[in-house]
């Protein structure tokens, strides 16, 4: 069984770094023998096809082209980023997010 590579998009900064520190095969738009960083969606999302790749991005054209192509993405859009703040708030005393408020951390 292979294992999953994925392809990171130039607009998903600092993600590298941290998969880095797992056992996640992965290239960069930018990384020789990739797409060039600027390259246009249709292309970045052909490459991931011919070379069996999930995208990774937040990039909502980019998801569009991949899904014309049947390419596979990973991809967080701003409602899952604000569900993960809510979370975190949710799980600490210093908000009331009931009413919105900071409160005084005591």
């Amino acid at each position: 069984m292979s294992k999953i590579a994925f392809l990171i998009d130039e607009n998903v900064l600092g993600i590298d770094r941290y998969l880095d520190t797992h056992d996640i095969h992965f290239i960069k738009v930018g990384d020789p023998d990739a797409p060039a960083k600027g390259s246009d969606d249709p292309a970045v999302a052909k490459y991931a096809h011919d070379n069996n790749l999930v995208v990774v991005t937040n990039d909502e054209n980019l998801v569009k082209q991949c899904g014309f192509v049947n390419v596979p993405f990973v991809t967080v859009g701003i409602i899952d980023l604000a569900q993960k703040v809510i979370d975190y708030a949710s799980k600490s005393k210093i908000y009331d997010l009931s009413k919105g408020v900071k409160l005084n951390p005591s």
